[in-house]
């Protein structure tokens, strides 16, 4: 996946609680803001092969979650530090166009979406949920778990993370070449020529078992929860309860799509998500 100079997307810092946090601007109109968070243990490039595709609609914005990509690691890794960072977003975003921005969010950066929900009442034009489990089980945050035990090691080159690296959960769909892109910008070099994981894998550790329900009763803005149907985050319960409960909620399955449902399948994805923002937005 290439990146032409014109195309390329220009850094924003902004602080909250004495934590640098780090987003891509993508360019494109002025308005609205589309704040785009990614899931655990990725950063704000796994939104490449999507945020130019906005730019017709609004200025996508993906943000690197705090201890993630260009976001600097910290020592509170709740998901009340996550959310509240996600509301200094909404902020900034307000200020910035004038208008409150809207949210697409995958995963982790889903959850800490439905968190702030449940916490407060942000002022939000829609919100775009990606394959985000109805309750973060034990069954699911059993082996993030593990995996936050394992430390991380150097890599004596960015070719050989780049060769090894896979997505987890796994999944089968997605190209080489967008794998490949996203696993060159998971890594940065140290002093001594290796390679390690920008992510700090050990907010995994004390993550608990969470239940999102409170989070989507409380949803105001117009919503799209899109899954893989391939993926095994939201069971046929989990999919009944969202549309009895929130009946004005669009779901949408992608056929042969894992967990990483926009990278298993961008362009479908990009061409709901333009559906259902034009719908709304104009």
């Amino acid at each position: 996946m290439k990146e032409s100079a014109v195309n390329k997307p220009k850094d924003i810092f902004i602080e909250r609680g004495g934590v640098r946090l780090h987003a891509l601007d993508h360019g494109g109109l002025d308005r609205p803001i589309f704040l785009m968070l990614h899931g655990a243990v990725a950063h704000a490039r796994w939104w490449d092969p999507i945020a130019p595709g906005l730019t017709g609609l609004g200025r996508p914005i993906a943000v690197d979650l705090r201890g993630h990509g260009e976001s600097e690691w910290a020592e509170d890794y709740s998901y009340e530090a996550f959310y509240k960072d996600l509301d200094a977003w909404i902020e900034w975003a307000e200020e910035e166009s004038g208008e409150p921005p809207g949210v697409v969010a995958h995963s982790f950066g889903a959850g800490t979406t439905l968190k702030l929900h449940e916490a407060a009442n942000p002022r939000l034009r829609f919100i775009v949920l990606v394959d985000v489990p109805l309750e973060l089980s034990e069954r699911i945050i059993g082996p993030l778990r593990k995996v936050a035990d394992r430390p991380s090691r150097p890599w004596p080159s960015r070719e050989l993370f780049v060769e090894k690296f896979r997505v987890v959960p796994s999944g089968d769909n997605v190209s080489p070449e967008l794998l490949a892109h996203v696993a060159r910008h998971s890594v940065r070099p140290l002093e001594d020529g290796t390679w390690t994981r920008k992510a700090d894998k050990s907010f995994h550790k004390n993550r608990p078992v969470t239940d999102f329900r409170p989070g989507w009763r409380k949803v105001k803005a117009p919503a799209l929860l899109v899954v893989g149907a391939e993926s095994d985050r939201l069971t046929e319960a989990d999919l009944k309860w969202i549309r009895e409960s929130r009946a004005d909620v669009r779901i949408e399955s992608i056929p042969g799509a894992y967990h990483h449902v926009h990278l298993d399948a961008p362009e479908i994805f990009l061409s709901l998500t333009q559906d259902f923002l034009s719908s709304i937005l104009y």
